[in-house]
């Protein structure tokens, strides 16, 4: 019977703690501040750089492993601990009320769901990909170059001063695409099946912490997602540091970037767009880039808007069926929100399906 109460009780905590963290970026969005998990991860990944790097090619190699091991000790782990204090602080209360199957426990798994919920929003952003674009947006349909080329300067590592009114939509719609996996679909892949693979594990040997994999393994993802964007470069500087962050960031978001195409392929089909032109285009070009991922999610929503995406002198995505226009950024946003829901409901609720029907 105490299995059985376990086993039900995961999964409700796993989507309790799912739904919650979504209604929350949803209503809250992602506020700008200085204590923001990823930003703090992002400083800390840079922090641990400065200590590391000594300019030789062997140990430098070496120091990216470790510098991405530290920042995951820091951060994961006091999630992990989060989770068992407050399971053990959970249970205390039970047996102070002498009832497991009572409201108390209702209240117990619902405080837990929405405090694990607010750690897990932080690991992703829904919401924010529409506030940072739809700026640019009314910028455009309000003919002001200069402050739609500040916004974007926000959200684009690209030089935006000179860009024109069609290089900043394309920027724009592939900041999104891009970030469709980067920003959501990444994390919720971690989720899901390190919550499947929690249950496994702790079918086999009954060891709750097992059951707490789920939130510290979507900030897994994250790490490994911004370290990429702090070292993950070529240049002298970072090429041997940052290898490790860049080949982990292509492994964590191989599988979710080709999961989230398809998503949106989906979505597009009852959004009215090219889904003919966009597996033309994705065959043609996903390769076209020299991320291992990127290409994908861009070059399949150039397909689907009929349009081209551009970056001078790096690459071209699609072809020109029609210009760009600012309506464009929004098409994009929706097309990707509602593929990163179709995406949750896909990967998490067969997760979760398969923790209740298979291991438990």
């Amino acid at each position: 019977m105490d299995h059985l109460i376990i086993s039900q009780n995961y999964i409700t905590i796993s989507l309790l703690t799912l739904v919650f963290s979504i209604v929350i970026d949803l209503t809250m969005g992602d506020p700008e501040l200085k204590i923001h998990p990823v930003m703090l991860i992002g400083k800390s990944i840079g922090y641990f750089k400065k200590k590391l790097l000594k300019k030789k090619a062997r140990w430098d190699k070496f120091a990216g492993i470790i510098l991405i091991l530290i920042v995951i000790f820091l951060f994961c782990i006091p999630i992990f601990l989060i989770q068992i204090g407050l399971s053990f602080v959970g249970k205390t209360w039970i047996n102070i009320e002498g009832s497991a199957n009572g409201t108390w426990l209702n209240w117990i798994i619902l405080i837990y769901s929405i405090i694990m919920g607010f750690i897990l929003k932080w690991s992703f952003a829904i919401k924010n990909l529409g506030d940072v674009s739809h700026p640019i947006y009314s910028d455009l349909k309000n003919r002001n170059l200069k402050q739609a080329q500040f916004h974007l300067s926000w959200i684009v590592r690209r030089n935006t001063s000179e860009l024109n009114e069609k290089l900043i939509i394309s920027a724009t719609v592939e900041c999104i695409a891009e970030s469709s996996t980067d920003s959501a679909t990444g994390v919720f892949w971690f989720y899901g099946i390190s919550i499947l693979c929690g249950a496994f594990l702790y079918n086999l040997s009954s060891w709750t912490p097992w059951l707490f994999l789920g939130v510290p393994f979507s900030y897994i993802f994250r790490i490994f997602n911004t370290g990429d964007s702090v070292v993950g470069y070529k240049d002298e500087e970072n090429i041997n540091i940052g290898w490790f962050s860049a080949k982990m960031d292509d492994f964590a978001n191989f599988i979710p970037s080709r999961l989230t195409v398809c998503c949106m392929i989906i979505i597009g089909l009852f959004m009215n767009l090219n889904v003919k032109n966009a597996l033309k285009v994705l065959k043609s070009d996903r390769n076209s880039i020299e991320s291992l991922n990127a290409g994908w999610t861009m070059s399949a929503m150039a397909g689907l808007l009929g349009i081209q995406l551009e970056k001078v002198e790096k690459y071209k995505l699609g072809c020109n069926i029609r210009e760009l226009k600012p309506e464009d950024i929004l098409t994009s946003f929706r097309n990707v929100k509602y593929s990163i829901f179709l995406f949750i409901l896909l990967v998490c609720g067969i997760s979760l399906i398969i923790i209740n029907y298979i291991i438990f």
